[in-house]
């Protein structure tokens, strides 16, 4: 069972890797770079890699900060823990006896230190390899470090599997090409084998008769005792034959004289060529035939009788009216197979586009449209109160979708809620069609498909729009449609899943606000506007005074706990405008652009004034001048902050020339109405 397992797992290992591996195509490896260098980014690592381990070597996908390369799987890191499913996360390689002797450790190919991977693991549960991170300095990472790791090992696989996606979907559109170049061998296959059949019909499929030069019979072959209804009998003359045999003129109307036999014809005459007759057997259907015939003769010319073909019309005529029924299939069969090879094409296409669109809701709309041969198409998703509105949309001129569920009747709540695919030829003439959409769209017929999750959950609804007549849904469409609604929800779950991960590299994990790395952006971008513009930009950096003793004492979840208050608190003292950054632990950053050194000092006092749960905090404030960079301003600042904390803390210290109020001295302002110090 586990060399099945393994097997599978290789199986899976090559469906996910790429062309060519490191190698291929660069455009194909693009997004995982990406992922690489964001991986590497929010863990602060010098090094990550995407690795695939196959049945001897760990293949490098892509890697920043180490030569991207392939190893033995004997010396790979990745290859010690992965297929256990859990994230890896070794501080020092050093100290660890499954990795301290592996070439990347002990200076062979590498000195690693710091050693993280998260396993990627595909939906059917096969372990393809590591998302790894890694340091030539020990240290330890932190939880929210290594659930960004686990995040980023999601989208790996996710991307991963979106590629196996699309080249699967290629192999279908190839074979469906395959099929249409099979049909039209069947049909050629069909019409040589017609022409065949044909040939066989003239030659073998034919009474035989033959009889002596007094018009004996002599033999028949089972074609012609078939037709005839019985043996031949030599003892009859010519004059016995039609009431023998039932043999009558073409229209039936009387039996056949002697002189009229086609055996007789072909005695006297010499020959005899397509004659016409009505054989009519007791207890079956008349039957027309047409006789061809000729005397034959030794070599000496003496007569020895006459042979005649028999050729039965009436079962060429069901044979030539079967074979046209025949072609008529084979031409459905065709027509059908074209459809089918170009529904494959569109949802090829349709998921490549999906794949690589910056807005993977329009690709859906658009591959929608052309699938359907639709008017207009668009998709609607649930907002943060429920209401169901437009996210991308094609073929509406700027129409936006609103339904509110708690107020709004609509087919499309009703395939919302249904979770079931809804056709309506008429929906004009439909009671629950919303009438406002109905005008705004122009809408005669629609299908609406329900986007869902696994497990069936709802995340929206696709709307196809015809504004024509359209009685039925062609062959296909809706299998189709379901399809590309599950591409829809995969595609939709991926943008999204990137909107967070991008989100979370630029906000504090505690407090929500902006973290470092988005300050470093916010206040370069000030400065540079107040360069331009010449309006003043001050900065601010406040400390919690006392904190630590607040944590030792009070314990580390109510250290958060304030961390968290106090951001609050102090946003709300701000304007839209403001910046407020978590600089460090209990140290925040304030970008107030439009405001001068006097300004902020009102603004640090009300924020000083709303510290929460009976703390108190420091600020010190340094106004922008021109020349100086957004570091330096911080620096005047944190200059500033450190006099308040030597001065006593619970107060706002203005660098540069001081701004005073009354009673306060050396640019100092003290809280209100008592010294914290």
């Amino acid at each position: 069972m586990e060399r099945d397992d393994e097997h599978a797992r290789l199986v899976a290992v090559g469906e996910h890797t790429p062309p060519g591996g490191a190698a291929g195509d660069p455009a194909d490896l693009a997004d995982l770079d990406a992922v690489v260098r964001l991986a590497a980014a929010l863990t602060g690592c010098s090094g990550a890699a995407v690795n695939l381990v196959d049945a001897d070597r760990q293949r490098q996908l892509t890697a920043v900060g180490t030569p991207c390369r392939d190893v033995p799987r004997e010396d790979s890191m990745c290859a010690v823990g992965f297929r256990s499913g859990a994230l890896v996360h070794v501080p020092d390689a050093r100290e660890h006896p499954a990795y301290r002797d592996k070439p990347h450790v002990d200076g062979r190919l590498a000195r690693v230190r710091l050693y993280a991977a998260a396993p990627l693991v595909t939906a059917g549960g096969h372990a393809l390899g590591t998302l790894c991170v890694f340091d030539s300095a020990a240290r330890a990472l932190d939880e929210a470090q290594l659930q960004h790791l686990r995040d980023l090992a999601a989208v790996v696989v996710s991307l991963l599997e979106r590629r196996r996606q699309a080249r699967r979907s290629a192999r279908l559109a190839a074979e469906a090409e395959e099929q249409r170049e099979l049909a039209e061998l069947v049909m050629a296959e069909a019409a040589r084998r017609e022409e065949l059949t044909q040939a066989v019909l003239a030659t073998a499929d034919v009474g035989i008769v033959v009889a002596d030069p007094d018009g004996h019979l002599l033999m028949f072959n089972d074609t012609a005792r078939a037709l005839l209804g019985r043996e031949a009998d030599g003892d009859l003359d010519l004059a016995g034959h039609a009431g023998a045999y039932g043999l009558r003129t073409a229209d039936g109307s009387r039996p056949l004289t002697a002189e009229e036999l086609p055996l007789r014809r072909a005695l006297r005459d010499g020959a005899v060529q397509d004659a016409r007759m009505c054989i009519v057997v007791p207890g079956r259907s008349p039957i027309t035939v047409t006789c061809s015939g000729r005397t034959m003769r030794a070599d000496d010319g003496t007569v020895l009788g006459a042979v005649v073909a028999m050729h039965d019309i009436t079962s060429r005529q069901a044979r030539e009216a079967a074979l046209r029924a025949a072609h008529a299939e084979l031409a459905t069969a065709h027509e059908q197979l074209a459809a089918h090879a170009e529904r494959v094409e569109v949802l090829a296409r349709a998921s490549t586009a999906i794949a690589t669109a910056d807005d993977p809701r329009l690709a859906i709309c658009e591959a929608v449209r052309e699938l359907t041969g639709a008017d207009a198409a668009y998709l609607v998703q649930p907002d943060a109160c429920g209401v169901l509105v437009s996210t991308a949309s094609t073929g509406l001129d700027g129409v936006e979708v609103r339904v509110d569920p708690r107020r709004d009747t609509s087919l499309v709540l009703d395939a919302h809620h249904g979770r079931e695919q809804l056709f309506v030829p008429d929906v004009p003439a439909h009671p629950r069609a919303s009438r406002a959409l109905v005008e705004a769209c122009g809408t005669v017929s629609a299908v609406w498909q329900p986007v869902l999750r696994r497990g069936r959950e709802p995340v929206g609804v696709l709307a196809v729009i015809w504004r024509r007549p359209v009685t039925a849904l062609a062959p296909g469409v809706p299998a189709a449609l379901s399809t590309l609604a599950g591409e829809a929800a995969h595609a939709v779950e991926r943008a999204d899943l990137l909107v967070r991960l991008e989100r979370a590299a630029e906000r504090d994990a505690l407090t929500g606000l902006p973290n470092r790395r988005r300050w470093d952006e916010v206040a370069a971008a000030e400065v540079a506007r107040a360069a331009r513009t010449g309006v003043p930009l001050t900065f601010a950096l406040l400390d919690l005074d006392r904190f630590k003793a607040y944590n030792d004492t009070r314990g580390h979840l109510a250290g958060d706990d304030l961390l968290r208050d106090f951001a609050v608190a102090a946003a709300a003292q701000l304007r839209e405008v403001d910046t407020l950054a978590r600089w460090g632990g209990e140290e925040f950053v304030l970008a107030l652009p439009g405001c001068d050194a006097a300004g902020a000092l009102a603004v640090a006092d009300r924020i000083r004034a709303a510290v929460p749960r009976g703390q108190t905090c420091t600020v010190g404030v340094a106004q922008w001048v021109p020349g100086q960079s957004a570091a330096e301003v911080l620096g005047v600042a944190d200059a500033a902050l450190y006099r308040g904390k030597v001065a006593g803390r619970d107060a706002t210290v203005v660098a540069g020339p001081p701004v005073v109020p009354d009673g306060a001295a050396d640019g100092l302002h003290p809280a209100v109405d008592h010294l914290a110090w």
